[in-house]
């Protein structure tokens, strides 16, 4: 009797600390960061991100508000999530806020998600952007690389991953109570003071485990981005992206037709940087059809005409800009508004840059067939010899520019041997002599002595 009490008491006690042990770790939330993802994903939205969690904060809100954006940093941020210690709160807000296609499925990926009233999930089936157009991908190695993804971190938070098919192939959209029906997500909240109360004394499974969020008398703090998240996040908007990538072409042609300025220079950094704010590969149609532009361009302004060449070669770069900008990756995941947007931006800023290229060169063509005027414009004006005159020749300086200059001739005076001996001491030119401007021949200054 005495040994089956001392099983039973052996049992009861591992029982206990049983239960003791799968208790979740308490967090006890003293700091939480709210951060607004409210314009396109990008890498510039994965650094934030980064940023935030080097900070250290007990709990991260992401309040999205985001037409979508690009697919690769995206699931950047997934990753971030799935590999946190800290508790990860999707938000869609403020009231009437949206989060498409890529903001859905960062949505999704969170520990906790919720949304404000009246606010919309939904429209995840990605698109191939070209040149023109978009196109809806439905090819199903892609489509189903997207849903298994989607639907694997659906499952990790007992979410409804029957809705997953639905977001990605038929563009489901739900409002935040048919989302809360559907049980896509686990909160309605008014404002992120309303999310904090709900969530406190929830359970959420981060990487080392179950932790239960404690939120008493929490700070909610709006995360501020560092000057390099804000920096790369101008370079991703599209329009500053393409205007510092025609920038740079014209700093570059400018460059080459004038050595020496260091256009050169700013113009590759321009484009540099052009490049990195749109964040695709590079489109070798795209570079072929810039560096032709370019290259004809640059033959127009040596040849001194502006015709068929120079047309040819602003048609080739717009259309090059076209390609090679952010209308030429298959890995931008957005809605159709958005699309819209990024087509203007970029198709404008061309348009203008094309008719100032057009305007500047009508400009310098007028300006080559005119008849030079400097010969009339210098003629009294004084110079100064930067060598001696050595056969009636040398070189003077007038307003900083160095001339070639001949003595100007008596009337009459012979040619050939002696010429030079037999000239005025007067008339001799020595380094450092004023001169006058009697007139030019061709682009050599004819001068006397200034008395």
């Amino acid at each position: 009797m005495k040994k089956f009490l001392l099983v039973g008491f052996i049992c009861v006690l591992a029982l206990l600390f049983g239960l003791v042990n799968i208790q979740a770790e308490e967090i006890h939330a003293k700091k939480i960061y709210v951060i607004d993802i409210d314009d396109t994903i990008t890498s510039a939205t994965v650094e934030m991100i980064k940023e935030a969690v080097n900070e250290k904060p007990d709990v991260i809100i992401l309040r999205l508000n985001t037409p979508g954006g690009d697919l690769g940093s995206t699931l950047e941020i997934i990753q971030i999530i799935d590999n946190s210690e800290i508790p990860f709160v999707g938000y869609v807000g403020p009231k009437g806020a949206y989060a498409w296609s890529a903001g859905t499925f960062i949505l999704l990926s969170t520990h906790i998600a919720a949304m404000s009233p009246n606010s919309i999930i939904g429209s995840c089936q990605p698109v191939y952007i070209g040149a023109n157009e978009y196109t809806l991908i439905n090819e199903s190695k892609i489509l189903n690389a997207v849903i298994a993804i989607m639907k694997e971190r659906m499952k990790m938070y007992d979410r409804n991953f029957s809705l997953t098919e639905k977001f990605i192939v038929e563009n489901l959209n739900l409002n935040a109570d048919e989302a809360k029906k559907f049980n896509a997500i686990e909160l309605i909240a008014d404002n992120e003071h309303d999310l904090v109360e709900k969530i406190d004394g929830m359970n959420v499974r981060v990487a080392s485990g179950e932790k239960t969020i404690i939120t008493k008398n929490a700070e909610i703090l709006h995360y501020e981005p560092s000057i390099k998240t804000k920096f790369m996040s101008v370079l991703s908007n599209p329009l500053i992206a393409s205007l510092l990538l025609m920038l740079g072409i014209y700093a570059l042609i400018f460059g080459f037709s004038s050595p020496g300025t260091g256009a050169e220079i700013l113009g590759v950094l321009c484009i540099l940087l052009g490049l990195i704010g749109l964040g695709f590969d590079v489109n070798l149609a795209g570079i072929a059809l810039l560096i032709l532009g370019i290259a004809l361009i640059i033959y127009e302004m040596s040849s001194h005409s502006f015709g068929i060449v120079g047309g040819a070669g602003v048609i080739a770069l717009v259309t090059g800009i076209i390609f090679i900008g952010p209308l030429s990756s298959p890995n931008f995941y957005v809605s159709r508004e958005f699309f819209n947007t990024l087509l203007y931006s970029i198709i404008f800023p061309s348009i203008i840059f094309a008719v100032f290229l057009i305007f500047a060169a009508t400009k310098i063509f007028k300006s080559w067939k005119k008849k030079p005027v400097i010969g009339e414009s210098i003629i009294g004006e004084t110079a100064e010899s930067t060598e001696d005159f050595e056969n009636k020749t040398g070189f003077v300086m007038y307003k900083g520019e160095l001339w070639k200059a001949k003595i100007l001739s008596d009337e009459g005076e012979g040619e050939g041997e002696g010429e030079g001996e037999g000239e005025s001491e007067n008339k001799k030119i020595l380094k450092g002599n004023k001169v006058k401007i009697k007139g030019m021949d061709g682009y050599i200054l004819i001068v006397e002595k200034f008395r």
